[in-house]
């Protein structure tokens, strides 16, 4: 009759020491938070910040905080970088951790060294996601957006392209023949004449002019004719 006795007795004893040793060889287990803190910074940021990925990383601190999650998340610093964050709990209490924040978004770059005014086609770029912090304002992020466009400076492979990289290519080329002519009241004269650099609508140009071979500026009309004062 007394052997479940001490056998009861044993796993009183027993249990205890099961339990001391479990938190003795695995410190913190007792006071591990139920959620992952990584994941609710990256959630919070992701839903506050535009970016296509998000990366936590370093995370310090956080040790005291409780089992459920937080209700609210304030930036204290960052959020870029290492980064501060106050954690808000259900109970009102609040912990403070930091952590390295890194955010990524896709930008459009050159995948070789290109030249001014070149008409940029799809093989001369590729899209990749990139530090945000290594992408300059009107950072394009379309493929689509630099297609056809010229570059208004050279650039160097891999180099992140943005809006004032790009221009529309030039209605005429360098060396491309175009009808010169000037106009007054009853009086209009033409001849021919040869482009002596880009030119665009509207904008001042340099001809060469074929008979005496002297170069003078005119305005580009279109593609064919630039008008030259008398």
């Amino acid at each position: 009759m007394r052997t479940p006795k001490k056998t009861c007795l044993s796993l009183r004893f027993l249990v205890p020491l099961y339990i001391g040793l479990y938190l003795f060889l695995c410190p913190g287990a007792e006071g591990a938070p139920a959620w992952d803190p990584a994941a609710v910074i990256k959630h919070y940021l992701k839903s506050h910040y535009p970016w296509s990925e998000i990366e936590i990383l370093e995370i310090e601190g956080g040790e005291q905080a409780g089992k459920e999650k937080p209700v609210n998340i304030h930036v204290l610093q960052g959020p870029l970088g290492r980064a501060v964050f106050s954690l808000v709990f259900p109970s009102g209490e609040r912990v403070v951790l930091s952590a390295y924040v890194r955010a990524l978004d896709w930008a459009v770059l050159s995948r070789r060294p290109l030249k001014k005014g070149q008409v940029l086609e799809e093989e001369d770029l590729y899209r990749s996601l990139t530090d945000v912090r290594k992408m300059p304002r009107g950072t394009l992020t379309r493929l689509e957006a630099a297609r056809g466009k010229a570059l208004a400076r050279s650039v160097a492979a891999n180099t992140v392209l943005t809006e004032t990289d790009l221009g529309d290519p030039p209605t005429v080329k360098k060396g491309q023949k175009v009808i010169l002519f000037a106009a007054a009241p009853g009086l209009r004269i033409t001849t021919t004449g040869e482009a002596g650099e880009d030119g665009y609508p509207g904008r001042p140009i340099r001809v060469i002019n074929s008979e005496s071979k002297k170069a003078i500026r005119g305005v580009l009309v279109d593609e064919n004719h630039v008008r030259v004062e008398f």
